[in-house]
Formats: C-alpha cells, sequence, structure tokens
C-alpha cells in the first residue's frame, strides 16, 4: 500500500511514499522528463505531469505497492473560493476600489470575477483527476486528499526532516492565494500559526526586483542572489524601499504596500508587470550591483525579524523552512546565525518541485499516524541500468576505460591531475540540487579552469560554484556550521568560510566569503566520500567542485543519453557510470 502525491503547477512532478515501510520511495520533477526547466503544468503552460505519474506509478508496481491514497497539492474550490474573497474584498475595504474594475478589463461581470478563484481551481483540479484516469489509476476506489500548498510545503519540510519539534516557515511568491505561512511542528502534527496572504508576498518583491534589474522572473533569482555580494547598500534606495516593505511586529507577519494601487482580481488573477514597473521606477537611476544588495539586505532583515518574533513566541530552538524563497542561500545562512537557533533544516525540495511529496507526507501521517523517514539519500529519481547508461556514451564517442576496482579511485585520480569529471550514478536527485548522482565534479582550487568549464557549460560567469566536502573536514572549512549541517547535507544554505577553506578551495568560496557546500557524510554516501578521500590522498587538497550535470538553462540530467550529449557538448573526458569509466580519446588515462 502506498501514498500517491501529485503536484500539477510550477515545477509539477509526482512522488511516492511506502505505507507498509514509511520510506519515501519515489519523488520527481516534470521538468527531468520533458528538458523544459521549472515545468509548468497549470491551464495554457507546458502540460501536465504525465511522465513523472508514470514513472512513479511504474515505481510503485515494481514494489508491489497498491495505491491506497492519492494526494493533490491543491486547495479545496470551495475552500479557496472563500479565502481569495476574503482577501480581495478586505484590499477594497483598506483603500483599492479601483481592483473593481478588473471585471470590465477581463471582460466579466461582477459576479463572474468573484467566481474565479472557485472555477480555476475547480479547473485544475478536474484536469489533475483526468491526468490520473488516464494513467489507470482507479480514482473512484481510492481517498483522495486535498491538500493546500503552503500546507503541503509545510508538510514536506517538517515531516520529512529529522526533528520533532520545530518553528516551521513556509515562504514563496503565490500558491493558493498565501505567500507564507508560520507553524508550529510537534511529533506528528502541525498546528497553524499564522497565514501571509499573497497581497503581502516577499518572493513577488524580490522577484520584480531581479526582472527590473534585467533578469528573468522565476528562473535567474538565483543571479540576482549571487550579484548582491559584489555590491553595496544603496542608502537612499533603502529608505524608499522600506516604505514598501517592513515587518509589523504587531500581526509578526511581512506587510508589502508593492500591490497597492493595482487593477487587480481575486486569486488566481495577477499582473506582474505591474510590480516589475513599480519596482523599476524606485530603482531608476542605481547601479543594478547595489540594487541587489540592497534588496537582499532587506529580505533578509524582514525574515529575521519574522523568525525572532516567532521563535520567541513558541520557545523553540530548531527552524524548517521550506517554499521558493528559500532557494536563497544567503537568507538561510541568516537565519541559521540567529543565536537562538540551534538546529536549521531548508527541505531540499524547497521550490514547488516540493508540494507533491509535502502533499503526500501530509496524507501519509493523517492515514498512519506517524511521519514518513526522514529522507537521507535524495536519489529518488530515474535509475537505469548500468548497460543501457554505458551504451549511450558510447555512442556519443565514448569508450570505456579498464579501471582498478572501485571506479571511484579511478574518478579521484582523473580529479587529482586536472580533470574535470562526472557522474551518472544511481537514481536522479529529487530537488533543484545535483548532490553527486547526476554531478559535474571538478578541482576547487583554480579559478581560471573552472571559468573555461562555465565557458564550455554556455553557463553565466556570475554564478558561484559550490563545494563538496566530507562532514569530518567542515570544522576546519566552516564557521558556524554545526547549526547549518543538516542543511549542508542537501547544498541547500550558505555558511561563512575559514582562511583554510580560502586556501583549499578558492575557486568555490563566493565574493562574501561564503560557500554553499554539500557535507558528505560517509555513512550515507561511501562511495562519494570516497573519491573525496582519495583525491586528498593523492592531491593534499580538501574539497571538491561540485555542479549540476546540464548545459546552461536545462534541467539537471535525467537520461543517459541527456547526460552523454551535455558531456560531450562540455568537452569532458572522463565520466563516471556506475560501474564504469567512460572516458574521451583527449584522457590519457593507464589501461
Amino acid at each position: 500500500m502506498a501514498v500517491l502525491g501529485l503536484y500539477e503547477g510550477h515545477n509539477a512532478g509526482a512522488a511516492l511514499i511506502s505505507e507498509t515501510s514509511g520510506l519515501i520511495v519515489a519523488a520527481v520533477e516534470e521538468e527531468r522528463f520533458s528538458r523544459i526547466k521549472n515545468h509548468d503544468a497549470r491551464p495554457h503552460a507546458n502540460g501536465m505531469p504525465r511522465r513523472s505519474l508514470d514513472w512513479v506509478l511504474s515505481v510503485a508496481r515494481r514494489h508491489g505497492e497498491t495505491i491506497t491514497t492519492i494526494a493533490i497539492g491543491l486547495m479545496d474550490p470551495d475552500a479557496l473560493a472563500e479565502r481569495a474573497l476574503v482577501n480581495f474584498d478586505s484590499a477594497v475595504r483598506d483603500g483599492e476600489p479601483q481592483r473593481l474594475t478588473r471585471a470590465q478589463e477581463l471582460g466579466l461581470d461582477n459576479s463572474e470575477l468573484r467566481e474565479l478563484p472557485r472555477s480555476t481551481q475547480t479547473v485544475r483540479l478536474e484536469r489533475a483527476v483526468e491526468l490520473l484516469r488516464a494513467s489507470s489509476v482507479a480514482v473512484d476506489d481510492v481517498d483522495l486528499v486535498l491538500v493546500e500548498h503552503h500546507l503541503a510545503h509545510a508538510a514536506a519540510a517538517f515531516l520529512t526532516s529529522p526533528v520533532d519539534d520545530a518553528l516551521v516557515v513556509t515562504l514563496d511568491g503565490k500558491g493558493d492565494d498565501l505567500s507564507g505561512s508560520i507553524w508550529l511542528g510537534r511529533g506528528s502534527a502541525l498546528t497553524e500559526i499564522a497565514l501571509i496572504p499573497t497581497e503581502h508576498s516577499l518572493g513577488h518583491v524580490y522577484s520584480a526586483a531581479t526582472v527590473a534589474c534585467g533578469f528573468r522572473p522565476q528562473r535567474d533569482e538565483g543571479k540576482f542572489m549571487a550579484l548582491a555580494a559584489h555590491g553595496r547598500v544603496d542608502r537612499a534606495l533603502d529608505r524608499e524601499l522600506r516604505r514598501w516593505l517592513f515587518f509589523d511586529d504587531s500581526s509578526g507577519l511581512p506587510v508589502s504596500r508593492l500591490n497597492r494601487g493595482i487593477v487587480q482580481g481575486p486569486y488566481p488573477d495577477r499582473i506582474p508587470g505591474f510590480h516589475n514597473s513599480r519596482m523599476t521606477d524606485l530603482i531608476a537611476g542605481c547601479d543594478r550591483i547595489d540594487v541587489a544588495a540592497t534588496v537582499q539586505r532587506l529580505l533578509e532583515e524582514v525574515v529575521l525579524q519574522m523568525v525572532t518574533h516567532h521563535l520567541a513566541a513558541t520557545g523553540e530552538h530548531a527552524v524548517v523552512v521550506s517554499g521558493g524563497l528559500f532557494a536563497n542561500v544567503s537568507v538561510n545562512n541568516r537565519i541559521g546565525r540567529l543565536p537562538q537557533v540551534r538546529e536549521l533544516h531548508v527541505h531540499p525540495g524547497m521550490t514547488d518541485s516540493g508540494v507533491a511529496l509535502g502533499a503526500a507526507s501530509w496524507a501519509f501521517t493523517q492515514r498512519a499516524g506517524h511521519r514518513p523517514i526522514a529522507l537521507r539519500d535524495l536519489g529518488l529519481g530515474p535509475h537505469f541500468s548500468e548497460e543501457e547508461a554505458v551504451a549511450a556514451f558510447i555512442a556519443a564517442g565514448y569508450r570505456r576505460q579498464s579501471t582498478t576496482d572501485p571506479v571511484e579511485g579511478a574518478l579521484a585520480e582523473a580529479l587529482s591531475r586536472g580533470f574535470v569529471v562526472a557522474r551518472f550514478d544511481g537514481g536522479c536527485e529529487y530537488g533543484p540540487r545535483a548532490l553527486g548522482h547526476r554531478s559535474i565534479l571538478a578541482p576547487a582550487h583554480d579559478p581560471e579552469a573552472l571559468r573555461d568549464l562555465n565557458d564550455r557549460l554556455g553557463r553565466s560567469q556570475m554564478m558561484p560554484f559550490a563545494p563538496m566536502v566530507l562532514a569530518e573536514w567542515a570544522p576546519l572549512l566552516f564557521s558556524g556550521w554545526e547549526v547549518l549541517r543538516g542543511s549542508m547535507r542537501f547544498m541547500t544554505t550558505a555558511v561563512d568560510c575559514t582562511p583554510r577553506a580560502r586556501a583549499e578551495m578558492p575557486a568555490a568560496i563566493h565574493a562574501d566569503g561564503t560557500a554553499r557546500p554539500q557535507l558528505v557524510d560517509p555513512d550515507i554516501e561511501p562511495n562519494l566520500a570516497y573519491i573525496l578521500t582519495e583525491y586528498q590522498r593523492l592531491s593534499g587538497r580538501m574539497g571538491l567542485v561540485n555542479t549540476s550535470f546540464n548545459l546552461h538553462d536545462e534541467p539537471i540530467v535525467c537520461t543517459p543519453e541527456e547526460a552523454a550529449h551535455s558531456a560531450a557538448t562540455a568537452r569532458i573526458a572522463a565520466v563516471q557510470v556506475e560501474r564504469s569509466l567512460l572516458v574521451k580519446d583527449s584522457y590519457a588515462g593507464c589501461d
């Protein structure tokens, strides 16, 4: 018996939890199959998550699991309509009567405008059910559970984490007419503390600044964050922005006024161009590097004030977070440095890629009375046979190289000789980070070599590389790392670097003196630990660069054919494919 999770929104995907074992058996995003970054399955977008659903169902059949519960990451249409209209009417009462003219702009009467939340959510639910039926799921014979968007984020974060008690925070752009939520997690229960309406979205403010600086929304926020480390706070801009975004101590929540004056109907109606234009006016005349630094600092300040407020109110010392805003590793680092925080766990699928697993985790816990087993290895996506994978690389011009056993030793030797290598091993990672299953690895001491790697991958030089290190090296390389240890396993937070780190791996340290490391635990990832240990023995250096196995603007590779194409295009000389080493003629290894 198993619980199936499904999400058909932005970052659509599917997940599976075994009721028998409590194990998270599978979790995958549709982008891995469609090759469309952040695949959006909402109506009129990229199409439903058919392939991720079908793959998860194939895993269920292979494991002999019968689907007993389906959890969809959507709020009930009637409940959503009630929430959305309360929020819309509140905005009108608070001095925004111009929003009522949105009906005329859309060619609707007022009753049709007010019906939008229910009608659009109903269409989404119907499409999800149709998809399930088309995939031969007996929808009428199982329990169907609808899980509100931010409850799914909170469930993914807390119920799959290793802590029993925590303050749980979710923040993103919007979902089911919320942009965030605060919960108290105790055991298997999540108790709602506060909800943050879309109106006050921190994610929308950050996205608007990203666009105003010439980047793409819901795609380049990471570049905007990286840019911030190179700038200085513009005091005049900071004063102005604080009129539009601030923390309200009385409610314990952020307040955004970026929506003031907008002509916009109830959720899901949104006009991002309004926010983008307003932000463009606000930053006029400022250097975009300083804009990034100013917006980043203000965002961090507001989030820290909110977290501090609720830690004091609950008496908690562990914090668990999810939602797209927590892809911002600098924010996560700042939370971890709060003196009252003893543990920070950032869910590894913090974007909407985690909604399917969150919905499944919530439904599983409600049904079983206990939580699923905490996440450890994230290789929860498609896994291919060694023969199939090797054949794809040979077809792309690679040849099999005989090696001493294990193959990880040969990979470490190649790295010690300065080669860039790649790994295609085990299941594709769940979430946006490559953690060694679909990774490109490189020495971390030569910035020029890594700039060349970026050129070969077609990537921007703006983004910093991330290091992979053994957990036992953390005290030598990082400061304040203990609180962040759980998040560092999944490469979901920045951490401050020591002088030793700057000497060992200068190419993997950002301009602000931080890094976004992956801590490798030998008990969980023994093969990765072996590579790192052997590389240190051969080179005398601690740490490697770990970057995702894909070309610019592509999702992380999933299939052997995609991996072979990316490796050949980027001129990667040696690739570990399961237990085999595949090399190009440019690699002068020892037969």
